[in-house]
């Protein structure tokens, strides 16, 4: 009897041990409008290895997430259809804590352990800039993208006095590719990238930095434009550059661009009056090539500019070469094929092109 009670507590032991040995992190979480019944943690390891833990959501947006790693790892937290992602950083032995509204991603507080502390303060500390990014951004329809524009710069500027005071903290590479990517020029993210030293140079996530600063490099303004060949809605392979001798506008658009009329014939307006200054080529990025929508084909064809068909979306080699993160977006390329402006607008071509 004795000998199976202490066979018993043995086992119990065991499980307890290791149970315990399985768990080094903690995130205890309270979110207002939290309305799902669970959520997702994607942990990032590095840069190729990820996994996914699902959480249950209690009553009141409440939740716990436990579990161990073994270094260092990036958590993206995704709380609901069309919500930001919350992002929080975690090592052996955090205990985390999570507060806020999850409608307001970017204002949710993240504490506990250094580095998630570093990015609260930062959020702490940039607290306007960040309600005025989530007011417009909440606009929707109504979205001011020059408003946006501003917001995401001033965020940008404020990330580069955190890398400039501290280059060897890790929450100033997640701000980088967080608020800097897309939001300042090119030369001032790779000064950013080298000005990094100690764990954060050899953090994961500068590698990817880098390679980003490696791939816009290459499409930015005053390089050679990358040349691309894809089927047209006429059945030719068409290169860009068959183009080389007159400036060329490069449109990356969606296939829905014609149902938004104010831009569409603003579209046609624009090529209209420059058709003998500017040859216009559009690449429908959402489109296949191999069966494309014949009602889609008889609009293209329609037109008096050449229409690229590409259906591999942000995945496309067109879209990736020319760093492209919007649609629609244009591009204009000299004569000789070299890129001379990027998110150029209506209004800014005619002024150049004007008599």
């Amino acid at each position: 009897m004795i000998r199976g009670l202490v066979i018993f507590s043995l086992l119990i032991l065991s499980v307890t041990s290791c149970t315990n040995s399985d768990v080094n992190f903690t995130v205890e979480g309270k979110l207002e409008n939290l309305s799902v019944p669970k959520i997702y943690a994607v942990k990032e390891i590095t840069k190729d290895s990820v996994s996914i833990d699902t959480i249950t959501v209690e009553k009141g947006g409440k939740f716990s997430y436990k579990g161990k790693v073994e270094s260092q790892a990036l958590v993206s937290l995704f709380v609901g259809e069309g919500l930001k992602p919350l992002r929080f950083f975690l090592e052996p032995n955090y205990k985390v804590s999570i507060t806020g509204n999850a409608l307001e991603g970017d204002l949710v507080e993240i504490r506990g352990g250094r580095v998630n502390n570093d990015l609260a303060d930062f959020k702490k500390k940039n607290a306007n800039i960040l309600q005025s990014r989530y007011r417009i951004l909440a606009k929707n329809e109504n979205l001011d993208v020059s408003e946006l524009k501003n917001v995401n710069y001033q965020l940008a500027r404020c990330v580069r006095e955190c890398v400039e005071s501290d280059p060897a903290k890790i929450a100033a590479v997640i701000l980088m590719n967080d608020f800097s990517i897309n939001n300042i020029s090119v030369d001032l993210l790779g000064n950013d990238i080298d000005l990094l030293k100690g764990e954060a140079a050899n953090f994961y996530l500068t590698t990817s930095l880098k390679d980003y600063y490696d791939r816009v490099k290459i499409s930015m303004v005053g390089s050679v434009a990358p040349d691309i060949t894809l089927q047209s809605t006429r059945g030719k392979s068409v290169s860009l550059k068959d183009f080389r001798g007159k400036p060329v506008l490069l449109i990356f658009d969606l296939k829905e661009a014609p149902s938004n009329e104010a831009y569409f014939n603003l579209l046609k307006e624009t090529q209209k009056t420059l058709k003998d200054k500017v040859q216009f080529v559009a690449i429908v990025i959402d489109e296949d090539d191999k069966s494309p929508d014949p009602k889609i084909v008889e609009i293209a064809n329609s037109l008096d500019w050449t229409v690229l068909l590409d259906g591999r979306k942000w995945n496309s080699q067109a879209v990736k070469k020319y760093n492209v993160t919007e649609a629609p977006y244009m591009i204009l390329i000299s004569k000789d094929g070299v890129i001379e402006d990027r998110d150029v607008t209506f209004e800014a071509l005619l002024e150049l092109y004007k008599e």
